[in-house]
């Protein structure tokens, strides 16, 4: 025989009381026998007031899907667009999504101290109730191309999930009129918009225009273009591509661009 020696049990609506008596029967045999319900995946057991129940456990974090052709390196240079679709996993109940757009491309001129940084992509963040959905396509924009000696640098690529939430990519920089670095791309959608950073314009000698920034990164700038260390210049995860002091040899060119952007999804039960 078991025994249980108390002072107070509180047991459903039972009370037990002793000064270290002993009690030699339960009222239940197992806890399901105490249970209004049945308990299933991601329950716990609560106490109503009137009887112990089942309760569905929200908000727990099941997993992270990152949509982007970045990685997580210093010299990560992609500039690539991508899309597909996101699929609901088992137990999710609502998602919190990120999406930035692409980092626009910078203006560089051969000969010429003048630069001008394209503009970060926007970030759109929400929080979504997804109970009645199986699938959303999402979208990430890619990094735009710099602009060589004319002209303004190409827009970064918009990214979205689905009809939910929609970030624009950063504008190129531009050395002729108006003379100035990338806007920032706007969001919408989101309960959170968040404009990209604008990027910067060098009007002069011993001057390097920076580009913007996006929620996630900010490139570097650099005055002398004379190695592959220059790729700090490169826009990443939707920041704008910088410029540096001189631009005449090919890492200027090929780190002048922005980074694409992302969508990433945080899905919680």
């Amino acid at each position: 025989m078991s025994q249980l020696n108390v002072g107070t049990l509180n047991v459903g609506t039972t009370t037990f009381t002793g000064d270290s008596s002993t009690l030699n029967s339960a009222p239940a045999s197992s806890l399901t026998e105490m249970l209004t319900g049945t308990p299933s995946t991601n329950h716990s057991i609560m106490w109503n007031g009137s009887a112990w129940v089942p309760q569905l456990m929200t908000g727990r974090l099941l997993g992270v899907n990152v949509y982007t052709s970045q990685d997580g390196t210093w010299n990560s240079n992609s500039t690539s667009s991508g899309s597909g679709t996101w699929t609901k996993p088992s137990g999710c109940s609502n998602v919190l999504v990120y999406v930035t757009g692409g980092g626009g491309g910078a203006r560089i001129n051969d000969n010429s101290y003048r630069g001008a940084g394209g503009g970060g992509g926007g970030t759109a963040i929400k929080w979504i109730d997804v109970s009645a959905v199986s699938s959303v396509s999402y979208t990430y924009g890619g990094g735009g191309d710099y602009s060589r000696n004319g002209g303004r640098g190409s827009t970064g690529g918009t990214s979205s999930f689905g009809s939910y939430c929609t970030a624009n990519g950063g504008q190129g920089g531009q050395t002729d009129n108006p003379y100035q670095g990338g806007p920032g791309g706007n969001a919408s959608g989101g309960d959170i918009n968040l404009p990209g950073g604008g990027g910067e314009m060098a009007h002069g000698a011993d001057r390097e225009g920076g580009a913007g920034s996006s929620f996630w990164h900010k490139p570097g700038s650099s005055h002398h273009y004379a190695n592959n260390q220059e790729q700090i210049t490169h826009g990443q995860w939707g920041s704008g591509g910088g410029y540096g002091y001189y631009s005449q040899n090919d890492y200027a060119y090929n780190n002048s661009r922005g980074g694409a952007g992302c969508v990433i999804v945080y899905n919680y039960s």
